[in-house]
């Protein structure tokens, strides 16, 4: 257990390792010079990896996931990409290398966001990996020793990590295996690269391997110079084996075997330091060894071989070289530190002269032992120090140290800032107490057992854990966005299936989304556990759930704490920031703000009147001394009630945030203390802790200034000058988003934390005793509007959505290329992206940023963009603008998800509105639209203020603060688009209604001609033909007619039709009927015109116009009717029948009608006098029509009888 008295500064911001994108690592094997023992040489291979995690176990997951060996390389002469973590995996055959920049240049096009994974025939041997970048060209160049001995040159051309296209390149162009002769009678031990072309290589016995080559050549071939310390030549041909060797990886390491290697500034000398303890310089130029020294200048220690000691040969590190400009003090030239893990000292180090074995080095500050206090600091008696890096200034004023310390599983991370020239007592005083370390954060198993939200640490049948209900409760604490990986979830699943017998798991296919597979396997596991119970109690199911839940996540728990095995600190001396690399993770460190500080030395605060000196720079002043007090109280003092009380009262005062209330602020303290009993839940002890907490302070010296102050600590204040021009990168967004969900969740636990305590102090401290200047009301409202602000963050960093945004140049081309790519496979590009990044991950440069060490600017930086939102404009503004984009993007259940966050005003009904119609909820869109009517249409409200996402289009824009009839033509068109055409003639008619006389025409024929179109679409035909009569524009009421006409008789409306009056309209609805007649193909199967048209004039009295129409229908049934040559059909008798009935009803001087000719003999028998003919009209009279009547009639006896025309006669002739 570490010691309870160390002050956290620093906090950790881990950060998952997935694939930016599927299909975003590129999986690429390589070659070997020797052929395996078993098989064939393995050839080169490229495959782009599309993650599958079914059927992946727990072997399978740590081999392609869980890394051996990882660190990170930063490149000096490139901006971008510059950081490029590397990871070994596989049984230490692949090595995966990727960029983790956080930010490049706003005009760059491309992000280098793909993953190479490199696999090797041969395993990667321990420390067998260097980097360095070469001059001539924009690359990473890796070099790589295997288990075969084999030396890899890989240059990996930035535009590796860029365009997938570019891996294409045959492998051998790239990819270059030596053979170094040094290797075939010794073993490598470690490899350091001084630079793309020159390698410096520790061998098993002793000896140093330096490997060059010249510009010009790729890496095939290499010059090798040998160093050894009996006898130094070009190569040694005899393996050496002795009694002081140390075994290491199947290898006998002599005691003289390099550990640490460094060239020095001016590359004459080589400096290492052995596993025998002993720090040895070797000339580069002659080979010679001019100097040797015991790392504690232990003058006896190299003589005396009884007592050797010897380094761990797996020691990362334990030594560094430093050259700090312009100091030269003393004939010091450059300077050294080396770490002794004997005493677990360090030793500073001035380099004059190597060459002068007596005064060519110094010890500095020799009279004191630099020794990190880990046993205190740990609590431990076992330790070892893995790495160690020293960032130092000129005169050595301020050095800063960072030291990662192991004792067995526990590895800790210490910081110290010293001067190297201090006195004794200085030096000791400030390597005793002023040590600083990190909080491991809340992605630790430990984190993650504290959090409120784990529904697995709550207390059993806690009445509020049914709503949500225990499933809902688990599935938001499983897929809470980078939490855990999609591979641990997978990967847990199919070991928790596996460990329930296989009747009874569920057949889920394998295409299933992760989510309904879960809870289809844990929900029939409780089921068929059940299946000989008929009788089902709720609790009892809800508690086998619980237990199934707890069952799947001690399984995930068990993965996840495996992903956070510590494996390196590594530091960025460009940006001043370290990193701690994980099995699973990169963890970025991050410098703490004011309120990381005081949560995260809450045990500090709480139990010490004297406040550690780190701790007190860090607070800046007596103010904020007393403000860390504060809130440590209140935290404590909130830690004191069970968990059912702070559950119940989360939910109290998330209910109060999000509605409006009549009470006053008093009342409503009043209310929320006895809805949650807060006051009778304090018990004496309880005050007792509060006031030991608040230590030198009481309740009269927490007055409102003094709360308030800490309210201000909550937001984070503009810094810097100039808003940088950059982009944020893809593993930048996600960075800052992991950081600024931390944040906001610890900045609602401060607030609920001080809601508690004045809540308490309002109600059961006496007035007496409290501050005049205490005023419950003030701070509530206070604390209630930051809850408010943090709860919507909270929602959109916790909630993911399916439409990733672009935030800059570059993140555009990525997601263009992936949706041609998703067009063209059939599918949707898969990318993870919070409703946060969505939305302000653009905006992540619009603020200035303080020229920092980055590990202060991570939080500045995640800090201000989480709070410039609510900075910059109102809550309901931001809100608003929130549920725009949701709608916009057609989220249609985050967007009712996020309705309760909305307040209600005329903007957020009509989008409320608006999300009615996307869910086909348009009875409640209508009843939103009409509420928000007058507001929005009346001059007092601004589109331009209230809709700054452009969700209303630039033409539609005017209908708004321009009259109801506009606004209502607005509602109008989103109802069509909605084919929800009755509401739009329920919309054309309040616009119609709503008309005063002074709007211009156009807008009162538009209304109409929607309400017509509506009503035809809804067959509502009385109002279509109400509309249509109050058009004045006669060739808009032509056409509407015509489509009344038709839809009424196609819809079989014919006799409503004839019940209109058709006053002035009647000449145009004969007309159109009679065009709709003649261009009816078939009467027998069309629409009745005919016969509609013929009930028309029959109405109007126009019975020769009626018999006219008849006739010509029965032209029609004679020349197109297939029952022409049927002799039971009747139609045609039937219509001769009507036809005289009809023209027997006028006048006999008027019985007549004047018909078309019928056109229904051959055209090749005409002549040019029967054409003539047969094309004039004719008179036909009621005479006429009784002979063709009868001639019908024996015609169809004739049938009967079966006596048929002769082929061309006339109709008569019979056989």
């Amino acid at each position: 257990m570490a010691n309870t008295e160390v002050t956290y500064l620093y906090k950790e911001a881990r950060l998952n390792l997935e694939p930016a994108f599927p299909g975003s690592t590129i999986h690429l094997t390589l070659p070997s010079l020797t052929a395996p023992t078993f098989g064939s040489r393995p050839q080169p291979k490229r495959t782009i990896v599309h993650e599958k995690y079914t059927d992946q176990d727990e072997d399978a997951f740590a081999r392609k996931y869980l890394a051996s060996e990882a660190s990170i390389y930063f490149r000096r002469r490139q901006k971008y990409p510059r950081s490029f973590l590397w990871r070994i995996l596989d049984d230490r055959k692949v090595l995966e290398i990727q960029s983790i920049d956080f930010d490049q240049d706003i005009d760059n096009q491309t992000e280098a966001n793909l993953t190479l994974r490199l696999q090797f025939p041969s395993p990667i041997r321990p420390f067998g990996i260097a980097f360095d970048e070469p001059d001539d060209q924009d690359a990473l160049t890796a070099f790589v020793v295997t288990a075969s001995k084999e030396l890899y040159t890989l240059n990996l051309h930035r535009d590796f990590f860029m365009r997938e296209t570019a891996t294409e390149l045959d492998v051998g162009a790239w990819c270059k295996i030596y053979a170094p002769s040094a290797f075939r009678i010794r073993d490598p031990y470690r490899i350091v690269a001084v630079s793309d072309r020159d390698l410096l290589i520790s061998m098993q016995d002793g000896g140093i391997q330096r490997m060059t080559r010249g510009p010009g050549h790729d890496g095939s071939t290499w010059s090798e110079i040998g160093f050894k310390k009996d006898n130094w030549s070009l190569k040694s041909l005899v393996t050496w084996k002795g009694s002081n060797s140390v075994r290491f990886n199947n290898t006998d390491l002599d005691g003289s075997a390099a550990a640490a290697i460094a060239l020095s500034p001016e590359s004459d000398y080589i400096f290492t330091v052995c596993l025998d303890h002993v720090l040895r310089v070797w000339n580069a130029n002659t080979g010679k060894l001019p100097l040797q020294e015991d790392l504690l200048r232990d003058s006896d220690a190299i003589s005396d071989k009884s007592s050797q000691y010897f380094i761990g040969p797996s020691q990362p590190m334990l030594m560094q070289m430093i050259n700090i400009p312009g100091y030269g003090m003393d004939g010091v030239e450059y300077h050294l530190v080396t770490y002794s893990p004997k005493k677990h000292q360090f030793k500073f180090w001035g380099i004059r002269n190597p060459e002068d074995s007596v005064n060519g080095i110094k010890d500095i500050q020799s009279g004191f032992a630099f020794i990190p206090p880990v046993d205190e600091l740990m609590n431990t008696t076992v330790w070892n120090l893995e790495e160690f890096y020293i960032k130092a200034t000129p005169g050595w004023r301020g050095t800063e140290l960072w030291i990662r310390a192991r004792s067995g599983p526990s590895s800790k991370i210490y910081s110290l800032k010293f001067s190297l020239d201090d006195s004794d007592e200085r030096l000791a005083s400030v390597w005793k107490h002023d040590w600083v370390s990190i909080d491991s954060g809340p992605l630790t198993v430990e984190g993650l057992k504290s959090n409120p939200t784990n529904p697995g640490e709550l207390e059993s049948l806690i009445p509020i854990i049914h709503n949500p209900s225990v499933t809902e409760q688990w599935l938001d604490f499983l897929l809470f966005p980078g939490r855990f990986t999609t591979a641990t979830l997978e990967t847990a699943l199919l070991v928790y299936r596996k460990g329930v017998e296989q009747r009874q798991t569920p057949s889920n296919s394998s295409k299933a989304p992760f989510k309904e597979r879960l809870c289809a396997t844990v929900a029939s596991s409780v089921a068929l556990s059940r299946q000989n119970f008929t009788k089902v109690d709720y609790e009892e199911h809800e508690t086998s759930l619980m237990a199934q839940w707890q069952m799947f996540y001690g399984l995930v728990r068990d993965l996840h704490k495996r992903r956070g095995e510590v494996l390196s600190l590594v530091f960025d001396y460009d940006h001043d920031m370290p990193w701690l690399l994980l099995s699973d993770y990169a963890s970025a460190i991050r410098k703490g703000c004011e309120v990381d500080i005081l949560r995260s030395n809450q045990h500090i605060l709480g139990t010490t009147e004297h406040l550690p000196r780190p701790l007190r720079s860090a607070l800046q002043d007596e103010e904020s001394q007393d403000v860390a007090r504060l809130l440590a109280a209140a935290s404590q003092f909130r830690k004191g009630f069970g968990a059912t009380f702070k559950h119940q009262f989360r939910a109290i005062i998330t209910n109060e945030m999000l509605q409006s209330s009549l009470l006053a602020i008093p009342s409503r303290i009043e209310a929320i203390d006895q809805t949650c009993k807060l006051c009778e839940h304090v018990s004496d002890e309880d005050l007792a802790k509060l006031g030991e907490a608040l230590g030198p302070m009481d309740f009269v010296d927490l007055d409102n200034s003094l709360i308030i102050k800490a309210l201000e600590t909550l937001i984070q204040a503009e810094a810097g000058r100039g808003i940088p021009k950059k982009q944020i990168t893809q593993y930048g967004l996600r960075a800052i988003s992991r950081i600024a969900q931390e944040t906001l969740e610890i900045t609602v636990d401060v607030l609920l934390d001080l809601m508690v305590l004045i809540i308490f102090l309002h109600i059961d401290i006496d007035p007496a005793d409290r501050s005049d200047e205490f005023n419950a009301p003030e701070l509530f409202t206070a604390i209630m509007d930051q809850l408010k602000d943090n709860s919507v963050l909270i929602w959109m960093g916790s909630t993911l959505w399916s439409h990733p945004v672009p935030t800059g140049a570059s993140s555009t081309k990525t997601l263009s290329l992936l949706a041609e790519d998703s067009r063209s496979s059939g599918g949707l590009p898969s990318i993870s992206q919070t409703v946060l990044e969505g939305v302000a991950g653009s905006r992540t440069f619009s603020f200035p940023i303080p020229k920092l060490p980055l590990s202060e600017v991570l939080t500045y930086w995640a800090r201000m963009w989480t709070s410039e939102p609510f900075r910059n404009q109102e809550y309901d503004h931001l809100v608003n603008d929130v549920l725009n984009i949701l709608i916009q993007e057609k989220e249609i259940e985050l967007a009712s998800d996020f309705l309760r966050f909305v307040p209600q005003n005329n903007w957020s009904t009509y989008l409320n509105a608006r999300l009615c119609l996307l869910k086909g909820e348009y009875t409640l869109a209508a009843i939103y639209f009409k509420k928000a009517s007058f507001t929005l249409a009346i001059g007092i409200f601004s589109i331009d203020d209230s809709d700054d996402g452009n969700f209303i289009r630039v033409d539609e824009r005017e209908l708004f603060s321009d009259g109801l009839p506009n606004y209502y033509l607005h509602c109008i068109s989103l109802f069509e688009k909605a084919k929800a055409h009755a509401f739009v003639a329920e919309f054309a008619k309040l616009g119609l209604q709503s008309l005063i006389g002074d709007e211009p025409d156009a807008t009162k024929t538009e209304l109409l001609s929607r309400l017509f179109n509506a009503s035809i679409q809804t067959s509502r035909f009385e109002e279509a033909y109400t509309a249509l009569s109050r058009h004045t524009d006669t060739a808009m009421r032509k056409a509407g007619l015509h489509k009344l006409i038709t839809s009424m008789v196609t819809r079989s409306q014919g006799p409503a039709l004839l019940k209109f009056p058709f006053a002035s309209l009647y000449n145009d609805v004969d007309s159109i009927l009679e065009s709709l007649c003649q261009n009816t193909l078939n009467i027998s199967t069309g629409p009745p015109y005919h016969k509609i048209l013929y009930s028309f004039r029959i109405s109007r009295n126009d019975f020769r116009g009626a018999a006219s129409i008849l006739y010509q229908r029965l032209q029609r049934l004679q020349t197109t009717s297939s029952k022409y040559h049927d002799p039971e059909d009747g139609s045609l008798t039937q219509a001769y029948l009507m036809l005289i009935n009809t023209l027997s009803s006028v006048s006999p001087d008027q019985a007549w009608i004047l018909a078309e000719p019928r056109v229904d003999e051959s055209v090749a028998s005409w002549g040019i006098g029967r054409a003539k003919g047969v094309l004039q009209r004719r008179v036909i009279t009621l005479p006429d029509l009784r002979k063709e009547y009868q001639a019908e009639l024996d015609r169809a006896a004739a049938m009967e009888n079966g006596q048929f025309a002769f082929a061309g006669g006339d109709e008569m002739d019979v056989l």
